[in-house]
């Protein structure tokens, strides 16, 4: 079986689906969405994270299209050649932002793309913790590589420390078949805190691979002290994990470590969920999340979604094996040892996908972003009141007209409602969203609405108040 390390391999599963219908709700308890980028850059793959203070931090990856032209040579290849990581934050609940830092040291050093985002998360104590792919030239063969890159704010985002290199570089020259120009890389990562002073660094590692159709392997960093210092990077996973599929990690309040990843099995690409409730240390077996298994020769480029709280662990992943192709939601109430029959995010859609999910308060939210008949892309949001249990309606963030919205991201407040970051057209918006109160029922008859002692929601006969 042979796939490439960057690229959508061609012959995916046709998704042909219904349209929408979007019902049972009151309009949408939000505030005014706000662009966070600036105009004249092209901006992509939001992140976006609360601190305890309230104070909210985003990270995106930007190309400024008005600036000149910079020297990348001394990588081999060209698409990274003005790509930074701009930094943003909000102390006013997201109503408005400050002016955008470059938190890269090096202008246009950045290996990132919309399937291998920065990650950021905020500790208890207000640090600030960023993850990102850059670009290294391998000091034993000269060549670009790829590399896990790490900064941190003490500050709670006034000031970030240089940013440090958490991989070991690797030994061997892989350019032939790890594409891209790339020697080796040490990329599609993700990043979290347990608020424990432990962080967690993770990322798909090509160091081992010896040829083409050879799969990634997780290593991983960690930090005992609040970011300071970190480990050695140690492998955590062998060589069986999709090699461009990125990783995701939550830390919950009872310190356990939920890693989601897509496994390579023969020709299958499943997501799977493994757990640590030693900090890291060790981990449980990777458990599959759904029985329908998903065939695909070549990279989904899908990452899978974690969140847990209370005990239910909640996964959210797109799949192809489903009699539906499209995005999903799971959950466990075993530790992620078995999983319920996954429910779609939004099953009338052309195309759903790129979803994720967390718990604010009492309430656990789902976004993704779809196509429907039109075929323009829009992010959508439903929630659940039982923690993943079951969903409410379907809720459209809207934009304007004939505008794709996607690659939403979210975090959530202890008061139910979340901050939401996506990405619209070469822009970055985001704002504070609440689930909206659900519709009151509607009486069908006089009788109806008299048991009731209630007027009628609406006007079903003549005589009937309608609302109250």
């Amino acid at each position: 079986m042979k796939h490439k390390f960057l690229g959508v391999p061609l012959g995916l599963l046709p998704l042909l689906w219904g349209s929408l219908l979007l019902s049972g709700s009151l309009p949408a308890s939000a505030d005014t969405a706000v662009r966070v980028s600036e105009a004249d850059h092209k901006a992509q793959s939001p992140e976006i994270a609360l601190g305890p203070d309230g104070i909210v931090h985003i990270v995106w990856i930007d190309e400024n299209t008005a600036a000149p032209a910079h020297d990348h040579s001394k990588y081999g290849h060209a698409h990274v050649a003005a790509t930074n990581l701009l930094y943003a934050r909000s102390s006013d609940g997201g109503k408005t932002y400050s002016t955008p830092v470059r938190l890269n040291s090096t202008l246009g050093d950045v290996w990132g793309f919309s399937v291998s985002k920065p990650r950021i998360v905020v500790g208890g104590n207000g640090t600030v913790h960023v993850f990102y792919a850059g670009n290294d030239v391998n000091p034993v063969n000269g060549k670009p590589e790829a590399v896990a890159m790490y900064t941190r704010s003490s500050d709670v985002g006034r000031s970030f420390s240089t940013p440090q290199r958490l991989n070991t570089m690797a030994k061997t020259d892989a350019s032939d078949f790890v594409h891209g120009g790339l020697t080796h890389a040490h990329v599609f990562g993700t990043l979290t805190t347990d608020g424990r002073g432990n962080v967690y660094a993770l990322w798909i590692d090509t160091r081992d691979m010896a040829k083409e159709g050879d799969s990634g392997k997780v290593f991983m960093a960690v930090s005992r002290n609040d970011g300071q210092s970190f480990e050695t990077d140690r492998e955590i996973l062998p060589a069986d994990v999709c090699p461009c599929c990125q990783l995701t990690a939550f830390a919950a309040g009872d310190g356990r470590l939920y890693v989601g990843s897509r496994q390579v099995e023969g020709k299958f690409r499943d997501s799977v969920l493994m757990v640590s409730s030693d900090g890291g240390r060790t981990f449980s077996p990777r458990q599959r999340i759904t029985t329908q298994r998903w065939e695909i020769e070549g990279c989904p480029l899908k990452a899978t979604s974690v969140a847990a709280a209370e005990g239910v662990v909640l996964a959210t992943f797109f799949s192809g094996g489903e009699s539906k192709p499209g995005a999903y939601v799971a959950r466990s109430t075993d530790g992620g040892r078995t999983w319920s029959t996954p429910v779609p995010a939004h099953p009338d859609a052309v195309v759903a996908d790129a979803p994720v999910v967390a718990v604010a308060g009492k309430t656990v939210h789902l976004f993704w972003h779809a196509k429907l008949a039109d075929g323009v892309r829009r992010v959508f949001t439903r929630a659940s009141h039982d923690l993943g249990a079951s969903y409410g309606a379907i809720h459209e963030i809207t934009g304007p007209a004939g505008t794709a919205l996607q690659l939403p991201v979210i975090a959530g407040r202890s008061d139910g409602s979340v901050q939401v970051a996506w990405q619209q057209g070469t822009e970055v918006h985001a704002m504070r969203w609440s689930e909206p109160a659900p519709a009151r029922a509607v009486k069908t008859s006089i009788g109806e609405c008299a048991r009731a002692g209630d007027y009628c929601a609406g006007s079903v006969q003549a005589g009937i108040p309608s609302g109250r």
